[in-house]
């Protein structure tokens, strides 16, 4: 049984700063450090812990988040 994730949780993702996570059930508005903000859903709906469309894609697991964007290198971050 998957844990069930906080409603705001910052992850820390090393020397790359942090991302605030906002979970909204179907969907998470994640903010990255610089201020960039993104509102990504489930994927598929029924799940709770991968959301992303259009190149951009959260995986969250226990304390760990992993945050992908197209172009970019993956992010592994802890909260």
């Amino acid at each position: 049984m998957a844990t069930k994730q906080p409603r705001h949780a910052t992850y820390n993702c090393g020397e790359d700063g942090a991302i605030s996570v906002e979970n909204r059930s179907s969907s998470v508005r994640l903010v990255e450090a610089e201020g960039d903000s993104y509102e990504l859903p489930a994927s598929p709906p029924t799940q709770t812990s991968r959301y992303g469309e259009g190149g951009l894609a959260l995986v969250v697991e226990g304390r760990e988040a992993l945050w992908m964007k197209a172009g970019s290198e993956p992010l592994t971050c802890v909260r």
